[in-house]
């Protein structure tokens, strides 16, 4: 059930990414990501009172609020690198965020054996590769996408990480505490930089669209934590570039070079290496 839940979170997670990062290209990110975030809390918040499973203690709250400072910053990062880069090369890189909760998982001792390694091997190599111009495009002056798009992956892998401590505690309770501080952040964001109050009437259905399918991604990736193991399930939470990849490719017409392609088939091999070998 945990492999199912991690890989409905990619998925989600990917859409959302694409949505957001769609709005951003009319709409500052911060904006975007502020009513997104507006709209995700009331998800949020009744999934958690329909679970029954509210417990604010320290852990709870702490992780929750580590969790809402790292991925405000991080989604406000990637929105705007999706938004002024080429979306097939920033979300595999925003995808390396993976490395956080991964080696946190590790270090804890929670091995998830020799053919679930080599998958989440795989899995992390292909999203990077799925990146491959990234190289190109520092030579050629496109380097603050780029640059943003590593902000993102630190900003995001730090907050999977307190997700996932928060949620031995309860998960949707610290996935709450994060919700309802994400719109404080963002707010003081938004005031700071001097974005715009709201996105344009036009980006409305994209906001909604990116704030619900992040708030279902989260809430499930915080469920598949309790009963899976970390490694696991945050390398298969990281499938996302896929999802995002497709619908640039089939909405946006942004075309994969050879490097993506092999990238995106070495990602899809280790997700079938980490499912075959048992739940």
């Amino acid at each position: 059930m945990a492999i199912l839940l991690a890989l409905l979170s990619s998925i989600l997670w990917g859409s959302a990414d694409f949505c957001g990062g769609t709005a951003s290209k009319r709409s500052s990110s911060a904006t975007v990501l502020l009513w997104a975030s507006l709209v995700a809390l009331p998800t949020v918040a009744v999934v958690a009172l329909a679970s029954g499973d509210l417990r604010f203690t320290s852990s709870t709250i702490g992780w929750g609020a580590v969790a809402a400072v790292g991925g405000s910053l991080g989604i406000v990062a990637l929105y705007r690198a999706l938004a002024t880069g080429v979306m097939g090369v920033v979300a595999p890189i925003a995808s390396t965020s993976v490395l956080v909760p991964v080696v946190a998982g590790f270090l804890r001792g929670e091995g998830p054996g020799p053919l679930r390694s080599a998958g989440i091997a795989l899995a992390i190599v292909g999203v990077i590769l799925a990146g491959g111009p990234h190289l190109r495009l520092f030579r050629t002056g496109g380097h603050r996408p780029i640059l943003l798009a590593l902000a993102a992956a630190l900003g995001i892998g730090v907050s999977l990480l307190a997700v996932a401590n928060g949620s031995e505690d309860s998960a949707l309770s610290t996935l709450l505490v994060m919700r309802l501080l994400y719109p404080m952040l963002l707010i003081t964001v938004v005031l700071a930089t001097r974005a715009p109050r709201s996105p344009g009437r036009a980006d409305l259905r994209l906001v909604v669209a990116a704030g619900v399918g992040d708030a279902l991604a989260v809430t499930l990736y915080g469920v598949a934590t309790r009963s899976g193991a970390l490694p696991v399930v945050a390398a298969l939470s990281s499938m996302f570039p896929v999802t995002t990849l497709v619908l640039a490719r089939q909405i946006d017409g942004e075309r994969l070079e050879r490097e993506q392609t092999i990238g995106v088939v070495l990602a899809l091999i280790g997700v079938i290496l980490v499912v075959s070998s048992g739940a």
